[in-house]
């Protein structure tokens, strides 16, 4: 092969390499415009819990995927912040806040075992999947639906927004849907509070 066409040859599969990357990080890229997420403005998840007042959490603000959301509780307005894309949920919790520090929720794509882990000092958070519904198993106002579980499990001590978490283990049920559908919420003292949600996302 004479040089130039050797040169022409290498060119061409050095644009090929190169158009297969950029389609890769195209497609590795999570969508976060909220007209292709659950994270619209104006969208609620109602919260139903034994022994506690119903509350609705609504999204208020959307910038490139970062959601700020309120719900009332105790008189006041809480205000928490977090991530959604098209393929999950983040959190700031644990970070208070710093949106350099996202702390996974939920993948949809994840797979059981998939782990995410966030420290704090010495002390490490761990959000794991523990089940993949690969039927609709799971009851959701007129439907039964698949979801992704995950199990939050936060060591003894731990720090929330300055005061020790009164909680050890969440099992959360998610849906790529609909989002959040359930929780169980274990404390510290080995009771049980159950959460149920309904929300407009799905809408």
């Amino acid at each position: 092969m004479k040089p130039k066409n050797l040169f022409n040859a290498l060119m061409a599969v050095l644009i090929i390499i190169g158009i297969s990357a950029c389609d890769a990080l195209k497609k590795d890229k999570e969508e976060t415009d909220p007209e292709k997420t659950m994270g619209k403005v104006g969208n609620y998840w109602k919260g139903y819990a034994d022994g506690y007042p119903n509350a609705t959490m609504t999204i208020e603000e959307n910038v490139d995927g970062n959601v700020v959301a309120s719900f009332p509780y105790g008189g006041k307005t809480i205000e928490v912040e977090g991530k959604v894309t098209d393929n999950g949920f983040s959190d700031y919790v644990y970070s208070n806040g710093d949106k350099t520090k996202p702390f996974v929720l939920v993948k949809f794509d994840a797979k059981v075992g998939d782990k995410w882990e966030y420290k704090i000092g010495n002390q490490t958070i761990t959000r794991e999947v523990v089940k993949k519904s690969t039927t609709d198993d799971t009851p959701y106002g007129f439907w039964n639906i698949k979801t992704i579980d995950v199990l939050e499990t936060i060591p003894a001590g731990v720090q929330v927004r300055g005061a020790t978490s009164p909680v050890k283990t969440i099992l959360y049920k998610w849906n790529h849907k609909f989002g959040f559908v359930f929780a169980e919420i274990t404390k510290t003292d080995n009771t049980k509070v159950v959460v149920t949600s309904m929300t407009n996302a799905g809408d």
